[in-house]
């Protein structure tokens, strides 16, 4: 079974002209600002895009996530384009040469915006379709590549159908349509205002077949059992020059080849059957790959045998990621702030080697 998906895997692979790129996202993210005024330095390390955060009061900055945009566009405050003009000019001043493929994030499920939310308020979905269609047009303005969204339920689970029912009690497949409009709708903005924008999401269909203690579950008790069909909203309404990836949070400590394979099957065809329109998935949906690099908060910065990954591991995960992958492979860390450049030498010549910058 094994080699018979390796061959299926890699036949698909082999007609693949796109380049793989590798990104940075993760608690090193840094703002708008920084950027401004960093770029340069920022671009000595071996990448091809970051993640990049907006600040709500520039006065501030981003102490934490209480002031970052992206996690506060499901509230219910409302969010309008022209106060972020500064962040979208100091968007428009780097001259990137490698960091071409930036993105936003977008983390919709947390506690400080969920003020009672549910999937029928109109009025609330009127706000949250606003602060999309800033998000959006910062995204386009700013000349970003797209978006990172994630979907994980940081103290507010509006994925979870048993919890949103205690708000408003209406049966599954009613959410569940109400869910895919929702995507549709927020789809149909993005497509109004930046048509060929490239979506990455943590996960998708996949959580519920790679989670290790709920890909038994059906959707109705899933702990993300109503996102395939916010998703599937969006891949329904996309713009066909639109690239939808699920970069497969699950991958964050692989250090087998086959893992990563059958992630991949898993992705495609697997998680497929949650799908609405299961056959316009599988075509739309691509896969990449999340690597952590500080994997569990192990990480000692001198002697690196206490690591999860040591250099030579990550590297060859890395390589791994990146040879499956259909474009993205992101790197996570937690403890290792990657910007000013203070990697570990030996982890950047491990990520240069897989870059081909040595």
């Amino acid at each position: 079974m094994k080699k018979l998906l390796i061959l299926f895997l890699f036949s698909n692979l082999l007609f693949s002209e796109v380049s793989k790129k590798i990104i940075y996202y993760g608690w090193g993210t840094r703002d708008t600002m920084y950027i401004r005024e960093n770029w340069e330095k920022m671009e000595e390390m071996p990448f091809d895009g970051i993640g990049i955060n907006i600040c709500i009061d520039r006065k501030k900055g981003p102490v934490d996530t209480g002031n970052i945009l992206g996690w506060h566009l499901f509230s219910k405050r409302e969010f309008k384009y022209d106060n972020f003009k500064e962040a979208v000019e100091d968007l428009k001043i780097p001259q990137w040469k490698k960091f071409k493929d930036n993105f936003l994030p977008a983390c919709i499920c947390s506690t400080a915006q969920d003020q009672n939310f549910n999937w029928f308020d109109e009025e609330r979905w009127r706000i949250i379709k606003n602060n999309w269609k800033t998000y959006i047009r910062i995204a386009k303005e700013g000349n970003l590549k797209g978006i990172i969204i994630d979907p994980e339920h940081y103290g507010a689970y509006f994925f979870h159908y048993p919890t949103m029912r205690e708000r408003v009690n209406r049966p599954f497949e009613e959410y569940k349509m109400k869910v895919y409009e929702r995507g549709k709708e927020l789809m149909k903005i993005t497509k109004e205002i930046y048509p060929d924008i490239t979506i990455l999401f943590f996960w998708t269909h996949s959580y519920l077949v790679l989670h290790p203690s709920e890909k038994l579950k059906e959707p109705e008790i899933n702990s993300y059992g109503l996102l395939p069909y916010f998703v599937d909203g969006f891949i329904d309404e996309s713009d066909e020059r639109m690239r939808i990836f699920d970069i497969c949070e699950f991958a964050y400590g692989f250090k087998e080849k086959i893992q990563f394979l059958e992630s991949y099957h898993s992705i495609i065809n697997k998680a497929s059957k949650f799908s609405i329109n299961p056959e316009k998935y599988r075509k739309k949906i691509k896969v990449g790959f999340g690597l952590w690099i500080d994997n569990g908060n192990k990480w000692n910065n001198e002697d690196f045998s206490k690591n999860y990954f040591k250099p030579e591991e990550f590297q060859k995960s890395l390589e791994y990621a990146l040879e499956i992958s259909d474009e993205y492979v992101w790197i996570y860390s937690q403890q290792v702030k990657f910007f000013p450049p203070n990697l570990p030498e030996e982890y950047l010549k491990a990520i240069k080697k897989v870059k081909k910058e040595e």
